[in-house]
């Protein structure tokens, strides 16, 4: 009874404690796994054989986030190779659901005379679980022009993998749904309708996927280029912290720019109030160039503060 009461004690203390990704991906996670076990009970219960594979498909998927919930949460303490590990590994679950839709499209293509068409046990979660991937796909979506770059850091690999999870289940939960429509649209006069959202949830999957994995696998296995990039990333958030007035790294990004192919820096600091915000623009922007300008050469960074006071953000001149 003890170590109960201790535990919802520091349950909510720990979750304060928690980055902001990682309580949004427990959360994710959280109503995924609750929805799939109850699909899985479902199926179990009336020996249903359709409802039980989607479930443990999305299960399998719930147990590979596991890891990139430990990367956000401990991911600024260790090298970047444990992100790169977890980004790859939902890489590999989305080639896995790849083949999962191949197949399936593959065995519907031979019942297509016997108008094959999908469980109507599935139009329930399938639905829900749109919903839920589209709140998800809206949580871990990264801004910028360029999803996955050159100098992506390997939290935005992960951050993105986690967006790219939540796309592709998406995807592949729509097919139920939209199939029955077209089916109720067309009276039942559309054979190709499961076989072509299969092929087309598998192809948006792959185009939006192998980017990452391409990015991934070469910082993991790649030349030592790749992997210098991301390990003098992981630097430079290290060394802003050690700057004297710095609270926190709130946001730090570079790519290259399109057209002159300059490395640009977009760095937002938490700072004490009453620190020098020169001295500290200054340390941030020789931080980058010490690290970065050995990788990519000078670097235009810009800096922006924002107080613990929560006065809102300064974006200071350059």
């Amino acid at each position: 009874m003890g170590r109960v009461q201790v535990w919802l004690v520091e349950a909510p203390l720990r979750w304060a404690r928690l980055p902001r990704d990682g309580r949004r991906l427990i959360s994710y996670a959280s109503i995924l796994a609750a929805l799939s076990v109850l699909e899985l009970g479902a199926g179990l219960a009336t020996a249903d054989g359709a409802l039980v594979r989607d479930a443990l498909h999305v299960l399998a998927g719930c147990a590979v986030l596991m890891l990139n919930l430990r990367a956000l949460v401990i991911g600024h303490e260790r090298p970047p190779r444990l992100e790169l590990v977890a980004a790859f590994s939902v890489s590999c679950f989305l080639a896995f659901t790849v083949l999962a839709l191949l197949a399936e499209g593959y065995r519907v293509k031979g019942e297509l005379f016997s108008e094959y068409r999908h469980p109507a046990s599935l139009m329930a979660p399938s639905s829900v679980r749109v919903a839920v991937d589209a709140l998800g796909a809206a949580m871990f979506f990264t801004k910028g022009a360029e999803w996955i770059g050159d100098f992506s850091s390997a939290r935005e690999m992960n951050l993105h993998a986690l967006f790219l999870f939540a796309l592709a289940d998406g995807f592949r939960s729509a097919r139920v749904p939209i199939s029955q429509w077209v089916h109720d649209v067309m009276g039942g006069e559309s054979q190709n309708t499961e076989w072509g959202e299969a092929m087309f949830a598998a192809g948006c999957i792959v185009y939006n996927a192998l980017p990452l994995m391409r990015r991934t696998s070469r910082a993991l296995f790649g030349g030592p280029n790749a992997r210098a990039r991301i390990e003098s990333l992981a630097r430079c958030d290290k060394e802003l912290k050690r700057i004297p007035g710095v609270a926190d790294v709130v946001e730090s990004r570079a790519f290259k720019a399109k057209g002159s192919g300059e490395l640009v820096a977009h760095v937002t600091l938490r700072v004490s109030d009453g620190v020098d915000d020169a001295v500290v623009v200054k340390a941030a922007r020789g931080v980058y160039n010490a690290t970065m300008g050995a990788t990519g050469g000078h670097v235009d960074c810009t800096v922006y503060l924002e107080r613990d006071t929560h006065r809102g953000r300064e974006d200071l001149p350059k």
